[in-house]
């Protein structure tokens, strides 16, 4: 069972209760989720689901590689009972009454404040394959180690033009995709730079260096983001954003072609 304080905290963010009236309709795979609110990056989105997740609120099916969120209304139901129910009265509901009806008849903006966060990752990797191999893994086929992407099924690649000022995108096809950012420093294979976003208004710079040890490359990273974003948001990117979390993924992609 949820606990109240939680739920609460889980229907502060306007962006989560944005999700809930999606969920409404019908459930949506989080790939679907992130298109309806281009606002938001894929890497956001996921995790306003896991919080709605912690507090009941959306509960997760996966059908073969498609996660299919759904909308759990019992805690809401529950939450209604206890607060809303024992205090509501005839004029309470006479006010709201008149407040949808206004809310029908014109335009409502909705604001709201979050903090500035900067989140620092700082990661370290070693493999046994020269510098080249690693730039390779890094620059070439990112969707053979990295599983997120925007478009989802319909990315049919990862494209970083191989110079500075080039484009960091998701290819949809047919002139689709979605910009990550560009290229701030290209140095073959020694050293990438990327400059990007991940939600309105913030920065993400993300730099990294390759050496050589003896027979092993090093390969260190070093990513900052900075900008407006919630606790959930920042603790996302500390997730999403370290590559350490996708070693395993990435040091096959890596060693297993060297040889």
């Amino acid at each position: 069972m949820s606990e109240p304080e939680e739920l609460w905290r889980a229907l502060a963010s306007p962006w989560r209760r944005q999700l809930l009236d999606l969920l409404r309709a019908g459930p949506h795979t989080t790939g679907q989720l992130a298109q309806a609110i281009p606002e938001l990056s894929r890497f956001a989105v996921m995790q306003h689901l896991e919080v709605l997740t912690q507090v009941d609120l959306v509960v997760v099916q996966r059908q073969g590689r498609h996660r299919y969120n759904h909308l759990n209304p019992v805690p809401l139901r529950r939450w209604y009972e206890r607060w809303v129910v024992p205090l509501a009265d005839e004029s309470a509901g006479q006010l709201l009454a008149l407040q949808r009806h206004v809310e029908k008849s014109g335009a409502t903006t909705m604001t709201f404040e979050e903090q500035i966060r900067t989140v620092r990752i700082e990661t370290q990797l070693s493999f046994d394959a020269p510098p080249e191999r690693v730039f390779a893994a890094l620059t070439g086929d990112t969707m053979a180690w990295f599983p997120h992407s925007y478009g989802g099924e319909r990315t049919k690649r990862v494209v970083i033009e191989p110079r500075v000022g080039g484009a960091h995108y998701e290819d949809w096809g047919d002139g689709q995709g979605h910009l990550y950012g560009h290229v701030t420093q290209w140095q073959p294979p020694h050293r990438l730079s990327l400059r990007g976003r991940v939600m309105p208004g913030s920065i993400l710079d993300t730099a990294y260096e390759i050496t050589e040890d003896g027979a092993q490359s090093v390969l260190r990273m070093s990513k900052v983001a900075t900008g407006p974003m919630s606790e959930e948001e920042a603790a996302g990117i500390g997730r999403h954003g370290d590559i350490a979390n996708y070693a395993d993924e990435l040091r096959k992609v890596v060693e297993s072609q060297h040889g």
